[in-house]
């Protein structure tokens, strides 16, 4: 018996909010390969990641057979329940003496149209790889849109608000971000964000070390 999700026998777990699936020709991330080799190079049975992370098995099988763009909640989750940095679920990009992105150039490592449950998008303003000491995130957070989190991990985050305002949650305090402001806050306490108001928000959102 394989350790495949059978989905004449797996439902999604009932809380969960139901996977999009990716459009066709869409390009995705290279998460599902990633994720499916860091997972059984742990030993780790489908049930077993889903039960660590958080999700539903169903879901889990259609991350890593590319069927759905999992949304910056689930990578967290998925990538703590592993062990590892989100970076080593997505493919390396070529090492440059600099890296210059512009507009439409950085890559997006999330699809707000894709993505299964908050519809936020994030693209890498600095290279991913596993050798960074930063981590640098334009985040895309929609209005009305459900809380991202809550996360814990080690390490220092600093974010400054371009557009819209970011409800932050640290600890259990909320603080309402507006743009033209910053934020800075130590990792290890619980942290969650979404955007706040009746417009989406746009947030430069700076780790060190990545988490993501």
């Amino acid at each position: 018996m394989t350790d495949e999700a059978s989905p004449a026998t797996v439902q999604p777990a009932a809380t969960e909010t139901a996977a999009a699936p990716a459009k066709a020709g869409a390009a995705l991330p290279a998460v599902g390969p990633r994720l499916r080799l860091q997972r059984r190079i742990r030993r780790l049975r489908l049930k077993d990641l889903a039960v660590k992370a958080g999700c539903s098995e169903s879901l889990l099988s259609r991350i890593e057979n590319g069927l759905v763009t999992p949304s910056l909640t689930t990578l967290h989750r998925l990538s703590q329940a592993l062990g590892i940095n989100v970076s080593t679920l997505l493919e390396p990009v070529e090492e440059k003496i600099c890296t210059v992105y512009g507009p439409n150039d950085r890559p997006r490592l999330l699809r707000g149209d894709e993505a299964e449950g908050d519809g936020s998008t994030a693209d890498s303003i600095i290279p991913v790889d596993e050798k960074r000491r930063l981590e640098g995130l334009m985040i895309t957070l929609p209005a009305g849109g459900p809380l991202c989190g809550p996360f814990r991990h080690a390490g220092e985050e600093v974010g400054y608000v371009v557009e819209g305002a970011v409800e932050l949650t640290v600890e259990g305090e909320i603080f309402i971000v507006p743009a033209g402001s910053t934020f800075f806050f130590e990792s290890d306490r619980p942290h969650s964000y979404r955007a706040s108001g009746p417009s989406s928000a746009l947030v430069v959102w700076i780790n060190t070390p990545p988490t993501f």
